[in-house]
């Protein structure tokens, strides 16, 4: 694939200098440095690192000017750069040339004529699909589950039964949804399962990265709220509510009854203890615990998690007590 400087000008209002008939065959980034790419600089530091490169092409806000490159000029340069790079994306697999091989798939379920079903998938009973949504090869949805539009089901996920999915979710390869939440009582010295029979319920936009599992809850629902994007490797427990447009990254532990509000940010490995309550547009910074809730806006780190200025000021002066090893 191939796209000219002038039709990607075109198709995307981009105000151009330079030359409008380079042919643009992929994107890199600066340190990439290949041919017949495109590119992108959002930081005036990054100006001269680009004029060095071979790169001819690049992305920048409107008022960039990188001396002997031809420049493609955006309001939003990286929003635009995400758009162009969808152009390049590779071939998959073929999901209607392997449709229904070896599937096997209840009569009473109700799915769309567009959707698309890769080999060896299982969907038990009363299960809805809407339209335009793709199960990849090896996925299992339980009974009773129902999934909107446009939802991207990739390799070897599990769907428990009564899941609920919005439109436009993505799961990655390997993710559990609703299975048990970890609910155990001792009972003359040993420990007893307690039965979990709520759902899982995933609003609209939602992005779960790989091998990531979400927990059903005890007797309602585990939620996510819309636009919230999740990592690999993240553990949300059973009965948590997550709110909208949240970031929670690679390797977090959500326990139980766990609340979020809209616009939570937990970094790498944050770990969460149940029942406590994080506020609208709370960050916590990579490794830090939450023991008690953060009902108040800003940064926090550490463990147990304070105000990040406070846990830096503290890590400050335990390290200037300590004496210089010899």
């Amino acid at each position: 694939m191939k796209y000219s400087v002038a039709k990607l000008a075109e198709k995307y209002d981009l105000s151009v200098s330079g030359n409008l008939e380079l042919e643009i065959e992929g994107v890199c980034g600066i340190s990439d440095n290949r041919l017949n790419h495109l590119s992108f600089v959002s930081h005036k530091n990054k100006i001269e690192q680009a004029i060095e490169s071979e790169i001819q092409v690049f992305l920048a806000p409107n008022d960039f000017k990188i001396d002997g490159k031809t420049t493609l000029c955006h309001e939003f340069p990286e929003f635009i750069f995400c758009k162009i790079s969808s152009l390049f994306l590779r071939s998959q697999i073929d999901l209607k040339k392997r449709a229904h091989q070896n599937t096997v798939i209840s009569e009473s379920s109700i799915i769309d004529s567009t959707v698309e079903i890769g080999a060896n998938v299982v969907i038990g009973d009363e299960v809805k699909i809407d339209s335009n949504t793709k199960i990849f090869p090896n996925c299992v949805i339980m009974d009773r589950c129902d999934i909107g539009k446009n939802c991207v089901i990739y390799p070897n996920c599990t769907l428990r039964e009564d899941t609920v999915l919005g439109n436009n979710v993505i799961l990655q390869p390997g993710v559990s949804v609703g299975g048990d939440g970890y609910g155990f009582f001792k009972h003359k010295g040993k420990y007893v399962k307690i039965p979990q029979l709520g759902n899982v319920v995933i609003s609209d936009n939602v992005e779960i990265g790989a091998n990531s599992a979400i927990d059903r809850g005890r007797f309602s629902k585990t939620f996510i709220g819309a636009g919230t994007k999740i990592d690999n490797l993240v553990m949300v427990g059973h009965n948590v509510f997550i709110g909208e447009n949240c970031l929670i990254v690679s390797q977090v532990g959500i326990s139980g009854s766990t609340k979020l509000g809209d616009r939570v940010t937990l970094a790498g490995q944050v770990g969460t203890a149940g029942h406590v309550e994080i506020g609208d547009d709370v960050t916590v910074l990579g490794k830090g615990g939450v023991t008690k809730s953060l009902p108040e806006a800003g940064f926090y780190a550490g463990m147990p998690a304070r105000p990040a200025k406070i846990w830096r000021r503290a890590i400050a002066s335990l390290y200037s007590q300590l004496k210089p090893s010899k």
